[in-house]
């Protein structure tokens, strides 16, 4: 899975320079990089450089590390160190003007919304993206990171010779009678949201803000037949053990319960498309450098490592893991044509609302 799942240097020079000192603000550090291409970096071009990523953590951020970060301080002669993401430190730290990360792994809900407070706007003439997945760049403050969905997970033993087909079915219990898992976590998810709503027939290109308590009571129609998780090793779990014959899960927690054995396929009729962003926070001493390294990091053979190494999706077209055939099913990159993309910016706009009602959802009122 991932993770998943919730503002200045620029301040700081111009107090250092008020302060009567007479110091002088420091100049932004210049690297010779050259001309951008993914996936590429300057032999030596950013030695004495420190970076620090703050990921997800767990296996994911292991294998981010071993195919992206550690090849790309090789390359480039940086130091890169790793830290765990916490949406209030970054925020502490931006407000402070002592800001210690170059790049973070979050959402691009959070990016979208945190775009030029609490991250930087993209130099997009610093970064290579002529290889990214159309549709994934969502907003200015952000280069995608990893590409994974919102899947609805089957039980084949229940539904094999009639599965689900569309985001209608999870909700038909007479068709497809048993327990629905779906997230109940702290986390907000506008695609849960935006499921239940296709679900109903709407167009989330086309959102409304009285659609969004209408889709919290089709999860809370489904009465007994649906049951919460509230982490992705839980919803995993839940669909290995059988306690739910159906599951709208992370396609990678899908992915583990059936390279666990359990008796799981995912459905591709409409699935949920969710990217993460690379962001860098508002205030990073050395834009440029940050700028490298997720430049570095979008490469074909850096993505195809990472998905080998994580099963999510990478976000360059030329891209070419080897994957076995358990891992090629369950590989949303193979299924763009049929995911839905999120509507980020009414997510945006409407924040508040949905925060509200998701808090309600995840406490059972």
């Amino acid at each position: 899975m991932l993770a998943l799942a919730a503002a200045s240097a620029a301040l700081a020079l111009t107090l250092a320079g008020c302060s009567g000192s007479g110091s002088e603000p420091k100049a932004a550090p210049t690297h010779d990089l050259g001309t951008p291409v993914a996936g590429e970096i300057k032999e030596g071009a950013l030695d004495g450089v420190t970076l620090t990523f703050a990921g997800s953590g767990g296996v994911f951020q292991d294998g981010q590390t071993k195919a992206l970060w550690d090849p790309f301080a090789n390359a480039s002669g940086a130091t890169v160190n790793q830290d765990a993401f916490d949406a209030g430190k970054l925020k502490a730290m931006v407000d402070s003007g002592n800001v210690s990360w170059d790049i973070v792994n979050t959402t691009q809900f959070d990016t979208a919304r945190g775009c030029g407070t609490l991250y930087e706007e993209y130099d997009m003439s610093k970064v290579d993206t002529s290889k990214i997945p159309e549709g994934t760049i969502t907003d200015k403050c952000m280069v995608p990171q990893i590409l994974y969905g919102l899947v609805v997970v089957y039980n084949t033993d229940k539904f094999g010779d009639n599965p689900p087909k569309s985001a209608a079915d999870f909700f038909d219990t007479k068709k497809f009678p048993g327990k629905r898992t779906v997230s109940q976590s702290t986390y907000v998810d506008p695609q849960t949201v935006e499921f239940a709503l296709t679900a109903q027939g709407k167009d989330v290109k086309n959102l409304k803000p009285e659609d969004i308590n209408g889709a919290f009571d089709m999860y809370k129609d489904l009465g007994d037949n649906v049951i919460g998780w509230t982490t992705g090793a839980q919803a995993q779990q839940q669909l290995e053990a059988g306690e739910a014959v159906m599951g709208l899960v992370w396609s990678g927690r899908g992915y583990g319960a059936a390279s666990a054995g359990a008796p799981v396929a995912p459905m591709w009729d409409q699935w949920m498309i969710m990217v993460d962003s690379n962001g860098i926070p508002k205030g990073v001493k050395d834009k440029d450098a940050a700028f490298a390294a997720v430049n570095y990091s979008i490469g074909a053979e850096q993505q195809a490592k990472m998905t080998e190494l994580t099963s999510y999706g990478g976000v360059n077209v030329d891209a070419k893991p080897k994957m076995d055939a358990t891992l090629t099913e369950w590989m949303t990159t193979e299924h763009l044509d049929t995911g839905i993309s999120p509507n980020v910016d009414f997510w945006v706009k409407n924040y508040d609302a949905l925060a509200a009602a998701w808090a309600g959802w995840a406490t059972g009122n």
